[in-house]
């Protein structure tokens, strides 16, 4: 499986999680069960990092949306954005560029027309801000 179908299936799971409102992905049964153990294992990582810094991920989103409150933001873009911040921020062997350019096209798939925009938009000033 590729990392683009496993940033995928994680993006789904997080927008799972947050309409469960719980983190605790090992209580859930979000990872698919046809998923190897490698991608198990990448998928995991990434719902680790953001059950351990949901608000620091948040804040870094609200942050680069004007001071938009995260609630405000579509649930399919905000799975989008968690799961790119995740990536940009607490994963270094996945490049900033790789993360938006991926996130993009979820948005392209699972958004509407403009969604794509936005989440560019947002991860931009993300990586601004990382970067600075």
């Amino acid at each position: 499986m590729d990392r683009e179908l496993i940033r995928e299936q994680t993006m789904q799971m997080i927008f799972q999680m947050d309409i469960n409102g719980s983190w605790d992905y090992e209580t859930q049964s979000v990872i698919p069960e046809n998923a190897a153990a490698i991608d198990k294992k990448q998928a995991i990582r990434t719902l680790e990092i953001i059950r351990d810094h949901i608000e620091d991920i948040d804040a870094i989103i609200s942050e680069s949306t004007d001071k938009w409150a995260t609630g405000r933001i579509a649930k399919t873009e905000l799975a989008i954005l968690r799961n790119a911040v995740a990536e940009m921020k607490y994963i270094d062997e996945i490049p900033n560029g790789v993360a938006i350019n991926e996130a993009v096209n979820l948005a392209k798939k699972y958004g509407d027309e403009r969604s794509y925009a936005f989440v560019n938009s947002v991860l931009r000033k993300v990586n601004t801000a990382l970067e600075g």
